[in-house]
């Protein structure tokens, strides 16, 4: 009898394991692994969150049956858990946050947008589509990290009415390992990709147009294009640091001291890892939003700090801004390499707004009037098109089309070939989903603005403090460094919702 049961739990473990054996190693590794996600994801939906967020590095590397990305079969299955765990628990409420609804109000500016677009409405849904995944993991995410209510059962006496009731004992904080390892994948994945860019940094593994003179390569990683990958480590590093400092904090005060090395050596780690894949990526954009993340950050921190502190904080902060005056004067004076120095020299360029009609073109400036090329050609489709833009997705077909008989043309010579966007998210919001959609997308970072500094404010305990002060960074180096590039691209606003919602998790922890 004891034997019986044993036989049908193991007997589909066995059917399982018999067509596994048959497929070469990678797809059965892949196939265990899917199943093991799935399995995960039905028990606890933040399993499907953890999926997102690690697939972004991989997604353009591995294709799966029927042509999807690794990323897309991971948001189908935040989608499923979402939806079951909603009809398993229907007296739960969703939680929304204070984020949802402007992102609401985006989503609505981009469908309005791909309703009318003058292009290809096709291009315009996908694009809205992939802008709905940032609000999906954002309620994902809120709803894991929620604190659910316990009941216990408390039977009456028998000669009572009411036999039983249930009686509910206030809020049970989710399980820590739920955030711990929310936080581990939002270092994890950007960290595995800051290692590979470091790796093609130092080896000159890349095409020549990334060459940095020396042998050495702009770092890329698996994003593909500095830049872009730049604004990965900017969505990632602020954390990490913030982190780091929480850990030495609390391995100070009361941290048991194996346990706090080992959260100071891995935050540490992965912070110095994306540090410096940031500055080997050559992005000009990307040091000038780490500078304003970093400043967020110091700003954020040193109210909180006892007074004591508070004055050596700011003596320490005058310190750096004078090391970096120092720096940038050393550049100048040739005691920094070349390569650093041009980049820092040419930052102020690609601030300096000029029409590109008449310009000659140079090797040295072919960059700087590429980029304002780009930004002049949204400037002309928000003007052609003002309350709705040509379409979300659609940069690049407006920018690459032939003007008809009478109409202005949107490029200027010889610039007939698209980048895709326009260099300065804000504006290429503006030229394809229009006034309204800049709108909306303005009003979406002012409240992640506003929501930032309710969560430095309200957040409670080291931990909780360390997250909100780290996104807080994240928010401010992404967009200001969204002056300079479109940093919602590659489904990287799947590492950028999740820190919203962590924002509004810090508020109001348990």
């Amino acid at each position: 009898m004891v034997t019986q049961p044993r036989f049908f739990v193991l007997l589909p473990v066995v059917l399982l394991a018999i067509p596994l054996a048959l497929l070469p190693l990678p797809s059965a590794a892949g196939a265990v692994v899917a199943c093991a996600a799935v399995l995960l994801a039905l028990i606890d939906p933040i399993w499907a969150v953890y999926a997102a967020i690690l697939s972004v590095p991989v997604q353009d590397l591995v294709t799966l049956p029927g042509g999807i990305s690794v990323t897309q079969a991971a948001l189908l299955l935040a989608v499923g858990a979402l939806a079951l765990h909603t009809l398993i628990d229907p007296e739960r409420p969703l939680p929304l946050g204070r984020l949802f609804p402007p992102l609401a109000l985006l989503l609505l500016a981009l469908g309005a947008a791909t309703v009318f677009t003058p292009y290809s409405r096709a291009d315009a849904l996908r694009e809205t589509l992939r802008w709905s995944t940032v609000p999906l993991i954002y309620l994902l995410t809120l709803r894991s990290l929620r604190p659910t209510p316990t009941s216990v059962r408390v039977e009456l006496p028998a000669d009572r009415v009411i036999l039983s009731e249930q009686i509910t004992r206030g809020p049970q904080a989710p399980a820590p390992w739920h955030l711990l390892g929310l936080l581990a994948c939002l270092l994890l994945a950007p960290a595995i990709d800051a290692a590979l860019g470091l790796a093609q940094f130092w080896y000159g593994i890349g095409p020549p147009s990334f060459g940095i003179g020396g042998g050495y390569m702009r770092s890329y990683g698996t994003i593909g294009q500095p830049n872009s990958f730049a604004g990965y480590m900017n969505q990632s590093w602020p954390l990490a640091l913030s982190l780091t400092v929480g850990a030495l904090i609390w391995l100070r005060r009361s941290a048991p001291r194996r346990v706090g090395l080992i959260a100071l050596a891995s935050a540490g780690g992965a912070a110095g890892l994306l540090l410096l894949a940031l500055l080997t990526s050559f992005s000009r954009g990307g040091w000038v939003g780490a500078v304003g993340g970093a400043v967020a950050m110091i700003l954020a921190t040193i109210p909180l700090l006892a007074p004591r502190l508070r004055r050596i904080a700011w003596r320490a902060t005058a310190l750096a801004v004078g090391g970096l005056a120092l720096m940038l004067a050393l550049g100048g004076g040739g005691m920094l390499p070349d390569s650093l120095t041009s980049r820092l020299g040419s930052i102020t360029a690609n601030l300096r707004i000029f029409d590109v009609r008449g310009v000659m073109i140079t090797p040295e400036n072919f960059a700087v009037v590429e980029r304002m090329a780009h930004i002049q050609a949204g400037w002309n489709m928000l003007v052609r098109h003002p309350l709705t833009g040509v379409g979300p997705g659609n940069f690049s077909a407006a920018f690459n089309q032939t003007p008809g008989p009478g109409d202005p043309p949107i490029t200027t010579r010889p610039w007939y070939v698209s980048r895709g966007h326009a260099h300065n998210y804000y504006l290429n919001m503006a030229a394809e989903a229009g006034v309204i959609g800049a709108a909306a997308y303005v009003l979406l970072i002012g409240a992640v603005g506003l929501q930032a500094a309710r969560a430095i404010r309200f957040a409670r305990g080291i931990l909780w403090r360390a997250v909100a002060v780290g996104c807080a960074g994240v928010v401010v180096a992404v967009a200001i460094h969204n002056i300079f590039e479109n940093l919602h691209v590659l489904n990287m606003g799947l590492q950028l919702g999740t820190v919203w919602a962590l924002l509004v998790a810090a508020e109001k922890p348990v």
